[in-house]
């Protein structure tokens, strides 16, 4: 719709991608000084944000190319490379840099904060998602299927209105982002990652099939649906990681 801002090409989607991170780092932070971050815990929080943001940020680009191998390979196309962004990428490899930070680090400065990050760390990022979609949007990339309907946007360069899949995802995950923010406050459960991992991969994997840009797919799935599969089949993983070992010592406390 708008991705020139300021008549900077691409410009639109690096606005609300900045916005998107600072949403979600300002919600992770307001969190911690409400459950008690000290101040000498802010280097080991900033080792943690680094760290995730840098590996985050290289391996959505490299999830990118991989999409776009799988596309050109289908289409018997030379691939170049691309320097454009996928959110799996960047979930997945957080996701990574945080365990192995914390194996590696963590483990022995036993920071607080630590489990207080994983409770939180969901709504950050379905907000900072949200915002994103909405870069998405303007940007006039990831759109859905051709479309009739009342709601079909007319993206520039197309000659027919989509389904702004975009809008709807956002809208999913600004609902998603609130919820786990409500429940993170209120203290309802700690097992927010569960919850997000079992909600965004369904949602998503019945979003794929409105999809209209062309990723490639193998075996009638787009990459974004193995993808789902994996992080759905993680979410009982991760019931099991949560209960053997990040939170086992709090219930040893508590009995």
């Amino acid at each position: 719709m708008y991705p020139d801002l300021f008549g900077i090409p691409g410009f639109t989607m690096n606005v609300f991608m900045i916005l998107a991170v600072a949403s979600a780092l300002i919600l992770a932070f307001i969190y911690l000084k409400k459950k008690g971050l000290k101040k000498e815990s802010y280097l080991d929080f900033a080792i943690l944000l680094i760290a995730t943001l840098v590996v985050g940020i290289i391996s959505t680009i490299l999830f990118e190319n991989i999409y776009e191998g799988i596309k050109h390979a289908v289409n018997h196309e030379p691939q170049a490379w691309t320097w454009s962004m996928t959110f799996y990428g960047g979930l997945f490899g957080g996701v990574v840099t945080f365990l192995l930070v914390y194996f590696l680090y963590y483990v022995k400065h036993n920071p607080p904060f630590i489990k207080d990050v994983l409770v939180i760390a969901p709504a950050s990022i379905s907000l900072g998602h949200a915002i994103g979609r909405i870069g998405c949007f303007f940007n006039g990339c990831c759109y859905g299927k051709e479309t009739d309907e009342w709601y079909g946007v007319l993206f520039p360069g197309h000659t027919h209105k989509v389904i702004p899949t975009q809008i709807f995802e956002m809208l999913f995950l600004f609902v998603l982002a609130a919820a786990l923010v409500f429940i993170a406050f209120k203290g309802i459960t700690r097992y927010t990652f569960v919850i997000y991992m079992f909600s965004y991969s369904i949602f998503r994997f019945v979003l794929e099939f409105f999809r209209g840009d062309e990723r490639g797919q193998l075996n009638g799935l787009s990459p974004s649906q193995y993808w789902c599969i994996i992080m759905f089949i993680g979410a009982f993983i991760l019931i099991y990681f949560y209960m053997k070992m990040i939170f086992k010592v709090e219930k040893e406390v508590e009995a």
